[in-house]
């Protein structure tokens, strides 16, 4: 919500409207911020003392709010309504009415959420929120024409301490409202304050949540210890499939190609194709961070309280502690549990190398390819990810119009590389990842406002002259509004360009950028694939970014975490570019209805058994994509409860929490998850030549 909105309100003696908080419940929401529509119902504070309940209707002109704050205390039952009406809003609480303002609203379309903390809205406050039920309904012309009850007696009553995990239980609903109807919303809740000291320890020597009660929950290390037996059983009757060469290349596919020893892209019937170092078609099927067993750590400075036990940090358990992590230099202690419980299972001599072995055992008789990014043994193909921490930064990128930043770039990049040069199991290179490789026009001013000499402002100011504006440097200095009468002046001022300069200047700098890149890697090494960045679509500056890259790789890797495989914008973007595309991180996390203590990702499923489900879908729509050459699950095990980090202080979670694993943070695997994920690795192939030989 916007500080700036015109707030039209008749209170009866309440508080005004707290400035907007990113700490917020929404109890029932169905709205379009941008077009002023629809209404909804929320609480938004850090502090409990000072927390409004708010109601806020749209009539499609503008935002109307009524607040009140009673103020709320833990531990006891409130009743709420808010009343949505034709001639007003009225608020309610334990039966007495607390604010109304007169006005319509008009509703909006899309799904009801109820009992929803959006990711942009979920930072921490002093205070968590119970909801036992909310019961919503629709009057049309005095008539009840619709109604919906939300039980959620059973989740509210999961121990408050696992609720400062993830508070909130989402519930999505349609609502079919139309001008003129009445929206009753009442919620029965109360507050339980958030203070994980109240609640430590949290975590036990297993990294599992203490208060959480599960029939997997490990409770002793002999747990552990015969685990491996049990687990080593029911591998036994996943044999891996003899159907695929040792790259994942399908050797039942009635057709090869010739042998390189490295993989590379074919384009077969309109369907791409990777190709094994063995000339099989290869629709790749890896998994992240294999086997992942020093990491992702839990920072645990400031708040040791936390936890139930930590390791000592003599030798074996030493192995388990980092410090630093994310590039931070204040000291920071990093814990990981699942280390501490792959010695308790395997042994302290030769838990590492036996972990490895396991997980290579669980790769083959998954059906999996191999590793994928951030790490995996030697012995599988990966998608190794480049870095660029040695070279020098002009903003966020370096400055690929220096001759000294480019040769250092390049050193960085051949020592990283030179090492698996000839290496069959590098499946492709990439540098960076995610948003940090996008060039943002913010970095386009920063660069402009840098000193005269600087390489990438000269060589920005040069296309802006000569591409923008005709070579005539008159002419950009009117539109910048500067007083230059030649480029030296131009290199030496601090020019503010308008919008549609800066992204001009910005896709030129990506180009350029991601064209050295591409250029530098393919010299050094031409043997291997190069797979961009893993752009995220969507989590960029605008679609161009896509069309930036495309030039620029082999074939384009992506990240997508989505309910769906594809939309209509990557189905068009595909399209267009023409390219092969590989999925370099996908996940349906459970989040087994808060119960475990695990946070609620974006892509949640509800159990394993879901996530399985989803995974299934997931991999039939890729296999039937013809631009698509393989997907890569994110992550091998799950993350800590506490999170991942960076962070330090006492807060309950820092950085992502979410059960992404394909086994448990107890080493345990998800048999739900892992059975469905073998039965659909292993029937891909198929389902891709059966699509690419369907009438077109």
């Amino acid at each position: 919500m916007s500080a700036t909105v015109l707030c039209m309100a008749f209170s009866l003696g309440t508080a005004p409207i707290a400035v907007p908080s990113n700490c917020r419940l929404y109890i029932a929401s169905q709205y379009d911020w941008e077009k002023k529509t629809g209404f909804y119902l929320d609480l938004e504070g850090a502090a409990l003392k000072e927390l409004p309940v708010i109601l806020g209707a749209g009539n499609g002109s503008n935002w109307r709010f009524i607040s009140h704050c009673p103020p709320f205390v833990p531990d006891k039952t409130y009743q709420i309504r808010g009343v949505v009406s034709p001639q007003g809003t009225q608020l309610l609480v334990n039966g007495a009415k607390v604010a109304e303002s007169e006005g319509s609203w008009t509703p909006a379309t899309g799904s009801l959420e109820i009992n929803y903390r959006p990711s942009w809205a979920n930072e921490p406050g002093d205070w968590v929120t119970s909801v036992d039920r909310v019961t919503l309904s629709v009057l049309r012309d005095g008539s009840e024409v619709q109604k919906g009850d939300f039980d959620f007696t059973k989740a509210g009553r999961v121990s408050p301490a696992l609720q400062l995990f993830e508070p909130g239980l989402l519930t999505v609903s349609d609502l079919e409202g139309e001008p003129g109807d009445t929206v009753i919303v009442d919620v029965v809740l109360r507050f339980v304050l958030s203070d994980p000291r109240r609640w430590a320890p949290m975590i036990d020597r297993y990294g599992q949540a203490v208060h959480a009660e599960f029939p997997e929950k490990v409770r002793s290390d002999e747990d552990l210890r015969g685990d491996l037996a049990r687990e080593n059983a029911e591998l036994a009757q996943m044999p891996p499939s003899r159907d695929f060469d040792e790259y994942g290349g399908y050797t039942k596919a009635g057709w090869s190609e010739k042998a390189t020893g490295f993989f590379y892209l074919v384009q077969r019937e309109g369907y791409w194709w990777l190709i094994t170092p063995e000339g099989n078609p290869c629709f790749y099927l890896g998994v992240c961070s294999v086997p992942g067993s020093t990491w992702e750590t839990t920072p645990v400075t400031d708040r040791e309280f936390l936890y139930e036990w930590l390791p000592p940090r003599e030798a074996p358990w030493s192995a388990a502690w980092a410090k630093n992590c994310w590039g931070t230099s204040d000291g920071t202690e990093y814990v990981c549990f699942y280390t501490c419980n792959l010695i308790r299972k395997y042994g302290p001599e030769a838990w590492d190398e036996r972990i490895t072995e396991q997980a290579l055992r669980r790769l083959k008789a998954w059906g999996f390819s191999g590793g994928g990014k951030w790490g995996g043994p030697a012995s599988v193909v990966t998608t190794p990810v480049l870095h660029r921490w040695g070279t020098p930064n002009l903003d966020r990128h370096p400055d690929v119009f220096d001759p000294e930043v480019c040769a250092k770039f390049r050193e960085d990049l051949r020592q990283q590389i030179e090492p698996r040069r000839n290496d069959p199991r590098v499946l492709g290179w990439s540098l960076g990842n995610e948003y940090d490789e996008i060039i943002t026009p913010d970095e386009v001013r920063k660069i402009l406002a840098k000193p005269a000499q600087t390489p990438g402002k000269r060589a920005l100011i040069d296309h802006a002259v000569n591409e923008r504006y005709g070579g005539a440097v008159a002419r950009l200095a009117e539109a910048w509004k500067l007083a230059a009468v030649d480029q030296e002046a131009l290199y030496a001022a601090a020019p503010e360009p308008p919008d549609e300069d800066v992204e001009a200047l910005r896709r030129f700098y990506a180009h350029s950028y991601y064209a050295f890149v591409y250029r530098t890697v393919k010299q050094i090494d031409p043997n291997h694939l190069y797979l961009g960045f893993w752009i995220v679509p969507g989590w960029w500056v605008n679609e161009e970014d896509w069309r930036l890259i495309a030039p620029h790789c082999d074939a384009i890797g992506y990240d997508r975490y989505s309910p769906n495989f594809e939309d209509e914008r990557l189905v068009r973007l595909k399209a267009e570019s023409g390219k092969a595309v590989i999925c370099g991180e996908f996940s349906y996390p459970a989040w087994y209805g808060g119960q475990r203590g695990f946070g609620r990702y974006s892509t949640w499923a509800k159990d394993d058994a879901d996530a399985g489900r989803l995974y299934g879908r997931w991999m039939r729509d890729a296999a039937r994509d013809p631009y698509c050459i393989g997907s890569i699950w994110f992550l091998m095990r799950d993350q800590p409860l506490t999170g991942r980090g960076p962070g330090r202080g006492d807060r309950l979670v820092y950085g992502e929490h979410f059960a992404f694993g394909l086994v448990t943070e107890t080493d345990r695997p998800k048999w739900a998850l892992v059975r469905q994920v073998r039965e659909a690795n292993l029937r891909l192939p198929q389902w891709r030549i059966e699509a690419s030989k369907a009438p077109k």
